[in-house]
């Protein structure tokens, strides 16, 4: 079983979604987390966690970066947002996105899969704050 991490704009274009599905029923991967970036990451979370709920799994979100490491911050909205009204889920806070994909990358070494399909925010303050990982 692959242990993986994702790190996902999630709540605007269909891709992230449809990954995520994926990952939550594919039985060859174990789901360690889900880190969200860009714009409004609580939303962002808000809506990984609708999917993992219809999905009927929970999964460790947190809802990470919400600033760019370019000096002018170019993070669109997520427009999916608005279908939260629609699905259960839960809500966030900003939390140390970096801070739990570094301990879930260190409790399980050379085992995790890390798969960013966001902005790279996020993966790049890891590296930056972690370069051991």
């Amino acid at each position: 079983m692959k242990k993986i991490l994702l790190d996902t704009d999630i709540g605007g274009d269909i891709d992230d979604a449809i990954c995520l599905a994926y990952l939550l029923k594919e039985p060859a991967c174990e789901l360690l987390g889900i880190t969200t970036v860009c714009g409004e990451s609580e939303k962002r979370a808000a809506v990984a966690d609708a999917i993992c709920r219809a999905a009927g799994r929970t999964i460790p979100i947190v809802a990470g970066m919400d600033t760019t490491l370019q000096p002018i911050p170019l993070y669109p909205t997520p427009e999916g947002a608005g279908a939260l009204k629609n699905w259960p889920h839960a809500s966030y806070q900003k939390g140390d996105a970096p801070g739990f994909l570094y301990q879930s990358i260190a409790a399980n070494p050379y085992e995790v899969i890390l798969i960013g399909i966001g902005n790279m925010t996020n993966i790049a303050t890891l590296f930056r704050e972690h370069p051991d990982t």
